[in-house]
């Protein structure tokens, strides 16, 4: 229709007018593919900018995740299929909800480019925080009870490792300003079960402990985490030693 107007228009003696047309309307078009391409970046910057802040604010459980889940092969090369499940599941139901319907509709478009941004942070906290410095998978288990203890000293914590052939359960006793923790220490390759859970259980009634705690390495069944929620047992990551006493709280 447009060109048939511009035809009649030449047609009519009225060039001018009909180059001036073609020229506003080429104008108009380019002013709007401006508009769609600066509202796309401003989207864009938006996503990433909230996914930044979410990361942030999650950095810590983050790295957690990626000493639990990732592991190297017997060739040096990093097994990641349990850390891109994570990752995935993190973009979904933490970042996702701090996003707009409109950069909802575009997340699926930058889930590469966060994904990146969610792996170098946690890599970046496991290097720097010396907790994850100081921990090595190669140790014994006595030498990961000894560490344990450690992280509690450091935090102000008396804490001291008990005789093995004696412990009955407990690894590590651990007291400050009259609140007594008993503590099973757990250096696993594998998710922790209800065993632990139920030995440290009936080690703080025996021991008359205010709290007990199961700290490992690794993840925790969902049988673990459900009888610990009934018997008010604490399952730990080594990294939470540094703040048990928040987490007491």
């Amino acid at each position: 229709m447009q060109a048939v107007v511009w035809l009649i228009l030449i047609l009519s003696g009225y060039a001018k007018v009909a180059v001036l047309l073609m020229v506003a309307l080429g104008v108009t078009l380019v002013g709007r593919k401006l508009i769609r391409i600066n509202r796309s970046k401003a989207v864009r910057w938006n996503i990433h900018n909230k996914a930044m802040a979410t990361i942030e604010q999650y950095e810590s459980q983050l790295a957690r995740r990626w000493v639990q889940l990732v592991r190297q092969d017997a060739y040096g090369q990093l097994q990641l299929g349990g850390w891109v499940k994570e990752v995935d599941y993190f973009i979904t139901n933490y970042v996702g909800p701090s996003l707009t319907g409109e950069e909802q509709s575009a997340l699926n478009g930058e889930r590469g480019e966060i994904a990146r941004m969610i792996t170098e942070r946690a890599q970046a906290v496991t290097r720097d925080r010396p907790v994850f410095r100081a921990f090595s998978e190669n140790m014994t288990p006595t030498e990961f009870e000894v560490f344990c203890a450690e992280e509690l000293r450091q935090s102000g914590w008396d804490a001291r490792v008990t005789l093995q052939s004696r412990d009955q359960g407990v690894d590590v006793v651990a007291e400050k300003a009259g609140v007594r923790v008993v503590l099973q220490c757990k250096l696993y390759s594998k998710p922790v079960g209800n065993k632990a859970v139920q030995e440290i259980a009936a080690a703080k009634a025996r021991e008359r402990a205010h709290y007990g705690a199961v700290v490992s390495n690794s993840r925790y069944t969902p049988a673990a985490e459900q009888l610990a929620a009934t018997n008010a047992i604490l399952l730990l990551h080594y990294s939470d030693l540094a703040n048990l006493e928040a987490l007491l709280r």
